[in-house]
């Protein structure tokens, strides 16, 4: 976990067609507690490498939030060493292009056997109204 988190959370989601979905829920309703508005990038980012995991590596993803501050770092986890993989140009497979636009950085590390694909959002923490 980054030392400089000042909330984090987690969730470990089955290994199906239905953890994007359950994913990007996840993380708008977590943003949204933690006064979040701006939570549409960061779940669009998350869908992205839970779908990876799901399409190119193996094992039940994990995915990580942590409220830094100055943003929110994403990090989702999965059984396999092989990092992703940024496609430039043909159909398909787009979504690392995705994820390097909306962050302001990314980044892969190993972790047991597997590995951690992290990145960086931007902060719009705009309070909710009580």
């Amino acid at each position: 976990m980054d030392a400089q988190a000042l909330t984090h959370t987690e969730v470990r989601l089955p290994e199906n067609h239905r953890s994007a979905a359950m994913a990007r829920e996840f993380t708008r309703k977590t943003l949204m507690r933690w006064g979040h508005r701006s939570w549409q990038d960061a779940a669009q980012v998350v869908s992205e490498l839970v779908s990876n995991v799901l399409l190119h590596a193996h094992g039940e993803p994990v995915v990580r939030l942590m409220d830094v501050g100055d943003g929110v770092r994403v990090e989702v986890c999965d059984d396999s060493p092989q990092p992703p993989v940024i496609r430039r140009a043909g159909a398909g497979g787009l979504g690392m292009q995705l994820v390097e636009r909306l962050s302001t950085s990314w980044g892969v590390s190993r972790r047991g056997r597997g590995k951690v694909v992290w990145c960086q959002l931007p902060a719009a923490p705009n309070p909710l109204p009580a």
